[in-house]
């Protein structure tokens, strides 16, 4: 039962503290690309203390016909011991000035009894500024919301920037969350560095690290306090001008809970 209880509040932190506020950070450049980029591929993590093998599926497709305005489409599937459940997204870039960009999106889960490893509904708004003292530099603020139904939901704040020198891209990014019932407060941050160009190729690491703090709700309530640490490499490789391939190993460790070490592999077409 301790298992199965945590694995679902687990399920809720991990949206909660990251993407996870979607990045812009892999975002395919707008240099000269074609109208459409499809791109679809799947994931697997082995993770310790009983949480056996995590699997799942994803897919994107991204309309770039317009520069001012770019629609995402999203899908998630994701297995873990007994439970199996879908999520299906938008997001887009919204170009407003020569220095001024935004992106916005939402998610939403059909509602299930049991675990839930992806929110029922989720928003999220970011704004990105360019710096006129340095036109490499990008200034970054946002906010998101998420709720996995009844009392348990939360709000994210995030602030962070992006650098561009030279074949690089730099992003940093900083996250405060308020997580219900009982407004418990965490936050946590990342960076990451990415090399390459628009094209041909670009390979780079992600480092990250933060606390989560939040009370879920049960027969009896169930205080959580986390700290945890991430790290992922990536390259993504275009084979020729219309598609290509990404992969990516991750290690992640939440201390008191788990270890995951997990591994991602998708192709991508453009045209």
């Amino acid at each position: 039962m301790r298992g199965t209880l945590l694995l679902t509040v687990l399920a809720a932190a991990a949206w909660g503290q990251t993407k996870e506020t979607p990045a812009t950070f892999e975002r395919p450049g707008y240099e000269s690309p074609l109208p459409v980029l499809l791109e679809a591929g799947t994931y697997h993590s082995g993770v310790t203390n009983g949480y056996g093998y995590w699997r799942g599926a994803d897919a994107a497709l991204w309309l770039r016909h317009n520069p001012r305005f770019t629609p995402v489409f999203l899908f998630n599937s994701q297995t873990r011991p007994g439970v199996t459940q879908q999520s299906l997204g938008f997001f887009s870039f919204a170009n407003w000035s020569k220095s001024f960009y935004t992106t916005q999106g939402f998610s939403f889960t059909p509602e299930r009894k049991g675990i839930s490893l992806f929110p029922q509904q989720r928003f999220d708004v970011k704004g990105f500024y360019k710096a006129p003292f340095n036109r490499q530099l990008v200034l970054a603020a946002g906010y998101s919301h998420f709720s996995f139904g009844g009392l348990t939901k939360g709000h994210i704040y995030n602030t962070g920037f992006i650098y561009y020198p030279r074949k690089m891209i730099v992003e940093g990014n900083y996250f405060l969350n308020r997580n219900q019932p009982d407004n418990r407060i965490s936050s946590s941050g990342s960076l990451a560095v990415q090399r390459g160009q628009e094209g041909r190729y670009w390979a780079g690491v992600v480092v990250g690290g933060g606390k989560e703090v939040y009370t879920y709700i049960a027969t009896t309530p169930l205080e959580v306090n986390l700290d945890s640490v991430s790290t992922q490499i990536f390259f993504r490789k275009w084979l020729n001008r219309h598609y290509g391939y990404y992969v990516s190993l991750d290690h992640q460790t939440k201390f008191g809970a788990f270890s995951r070490t997990g591994m991602t592999g998708r192709m991508f077409f453009e045209f």
